[in-house]
């Protein structure tokens, strides 16, 4: 089971930090999907993080965008450097191809 933690508003230009945490499973060993959806669309698929620490990412994706996981506490964090209003957007961490949160929605504000 996935349980992801909700986020308030973010200032333009500041970052935010998503966290996706585990129950059941090791992060340290279990690779991480993050998705994005935008208002009215599908998920699309935005970055992956394997287990060796390596990212794959959409080709439109920048490197604002940083995964990380902590083991301590068995969390999985999505960090976006200096956000855009154009990163509002529902984001979901999945692992093992389908299972997904519930979403964490990201709302960026200009002030």
């Amino acid at each position: 089971c996935i349980f992801v933690g909700e986020r308030g508003g973010q200032l333009q230009g500041h970052p935010a930090r998503l966290q996706c945490s585990m129950e059941n499973a090791d992060v340290s060993h279990t690779d991480v999907h993050w998705y994005r959806q935008l208002p009215g669309q599908h998920k699309e698929w935005i970055l992956t993080h394997d287990t060796n620490g390596r990212k794959t990412d959409h080709e439109d994706v920048n490197q604002r965008l940083q995964p990380s996981r902590v083991t301590s506490n068995n969390t999985y964090i999505l960090t976006l450097r200096r956000v855009t209003v154009s990163d509002a957007a529902v984001y979901h961490c999945c692992v093992w191809g389908d299972v997904c949160g519930n979403g964490t929605r990201l709302n960026v504000t200009s002030e």
